[in-house]
C-alpha cells in the first residue's frame, strides 16, 4: 500500500523560501521536515504537538537532517491563542493525520485560520478509513465530508481536493473572504 507522502502533500501549498509555516500535531516530524525541505531551510516551521516526547524526537530528527528552521512548540491546538503565534503571522498551516485525535475540530481549524495571512492556506491530510485498525478507530474517523463541514463552520473554503495516498485524503483550505 502507498502511504501518504509528506513532500507531495506539501507541494500543494506552493511554499516559497522564507515563508512561515506551522504543523499542527507534528508528531516525529514527517511533514515538518518536508516543509523545511520545501522552504530550502529558510523561513520558519513551527512544529506544534501536545506530546513532549514527540517534540524531543523531532528535535533529534531535525538536527540529523540539518534542518535549523524547525521550532518545536508544546501546545494544545484546540484552544484559541495557545499556539502563541500572532494573528496573520504565517503563510500556511499543515494538519497531518491530526483531526481524528482531537475533539474540537472546528476549534483547531479556527486557530489555523487565525494565524494565517488572508491569502494563506491550510493543508489537511487525514485518514479515509480505519483500514482494519491501521488508521484511527472507526468512531474517531474524520471523513473528508466531515472535514469540509468543519472547515465551513470555521469560516474556511475548499481551494483544492487531492488524493494523498491509498489511505488518505487531502484538502487545501483558505479563508472564505
Amino acid at each position: 500500500m502507498d502511504f501518504t507522502n509528506p513532500d507531495t502533500n506539501i507541494s500543494y501549498l506552493d511554499l516559497k523560501e522564507g515563508d512561515k509555516v506551522a504543523v499542527f500535531g507534528s508528531g516525529v516530524g514527517g511533514h515538518s521536515l518536508a516543509a523545511c525541505r520545501a522552504l530550502n531551510n529558510s523561513g520558519v516551521v513551527h512544529a506544534i504537538d501536545v506530546r513532549k516526547d514527540m517534540l524531543e524526537k523531532l528535535t533529534t530528527e531535525a538536527r540529523a537532517n540539518s534542518c535549523s528552521i524547525i521550532k518545536t512548540v508544546h501546545a494544545n491546538i484546540e484552544e484559541e491563542g495557545k499556539t502563541h503565534i500572532p494573528d496573520y503571522g504565517l503563510q500556511a498551516v499543515i494538519i497531518p493525520n491530526t483531526l481524528f485525535s482531537y475533539e474540537d475540530h472546528v476549534g483547531i481549524l479556527k486557530e489555523a485560520s487565525r494565524i494565517i495571512i488572508p491569502t494563506g492556506k491550510i493543508l489537511v491530510v487525514d485518514w479515509k478509513d480505519s483500514f482494519g485498525g491501521m488508521g484511527p478507530q472507526p468512531e474517531h474517523l474524520i471523513t473528508e465530508e466531515k472535514a469540509i463541514a468543519f472547515a465551513k463552520t470555521a469560516g474556511l473554503k475548499v481551494l483544492e481536493r487531492f488524493d494523498a495516498g491509498a489511505q488518505h485524503y487531502g484538502l487545501v483550505l483558505g479563508k472564505d473572504i
